[in-house]
């Protein structure tokens, strides 16, 4: 579904790459972590993908068509003056098709990120946790085939970040895929098929998320096996 071949950019007046030859690809079915500190280049890359930016070097490949691409950046985009119901129904009208009941559609989805009391109030009378939700919920209205999360948990309590992690793993299983960046490492484990870290705008690890945990015996938290593998590659 997504591939990255060789990808590179450096900010202006920046004295370090922001990625340096990042190349994977997302199959269907996987939900993918990608994870890393601060200024690792995950804005970056994901902002590479939604065609925000263009690279310096190397190409971006997608195989399914624009409509089919759900994507939540970590900044907030939102209709202020529209509804909850109404941004919804705008993610669900960026997707193609025939659809009988939008309606029952935007319901469900708010379901999902717990907006279902709030169908009926303008975007900016939402709470930051409420706008995240929202913001989500456009996202992944109407089941994008490919989707690109950049901190959807921030602002979420645990049920609703429950919800959504299973929302996302169901997908897969339906022919759907998920790179997601978040800083909720402790609770992704168990909902991941994947993780790609970032280290110094470079790859540094890509595997399976048991292999990833593999040298933290005993530990669920992706975060553990990150801390271990970049303090190898410091030095420290």
């Amino acid at each position: 579904m997504l591939t990255l071949d060789r990808i590179a950019k450096t900010y202006p007046k920046s004295t370090a790459p922001a990625l340096q030859d990042v190349s994977f690809s997302l199959d269907a079915g996987e939900v993918v972590a990608l994870i890393g500190h601060n200024g690792a280049g995950k804005s970056t890359l994901f902002d590479i993908v939604a065609g925000l930016k263009r690279p310096d070097q190397g190409a971006v490949g997608l195989s399914v068509p624009r409509h089919e691409f759900g994507w939540c950046p970590q900044r907030e985009i939102i209709d202020w003056s529209l509804t909850v119901r109404q941004n919804v129904e705008l993610g669900l009208a960026l997707r193609k098709g025939s659809r009988r009941n939008v309606r029952q559609e935007v319901v469900e989805i708010c379901e999902v990120v717990g907006l279902q009391k709030k169908l009926d109030n303008q975007a900016e009378t939402l709470s930051g946790g409420e706008l995240r939700r929202c913001q989500i919920a456009r996202a992944i209205a109407g089941r994008p085939r490919l989707m690109l999360l950049d901190e959807p948990t921030t602002g979420l309590d645990p049920d609703a970040i429950a919800r959504v992690f299973t929302y996302l793993r169901e997908s897969a299983l339906n022919s759907g895929a998920a790179l997601v960046s978040t800083h909720e490492t402790s609770r992704f484990a168990d909902h991941c098929t994947r993780v790609i870290a970032l280290h110094g705008g470079r790859v540094v690890a890509d595997a399976p998320t048991a292999a990833f945990l593999e040298p933290v015996p005993g530990s669920t938290d992706l975060w553990d096996g990150y801390q271990l593998l970049t303090a190898d590659l410091d030095g420290s």
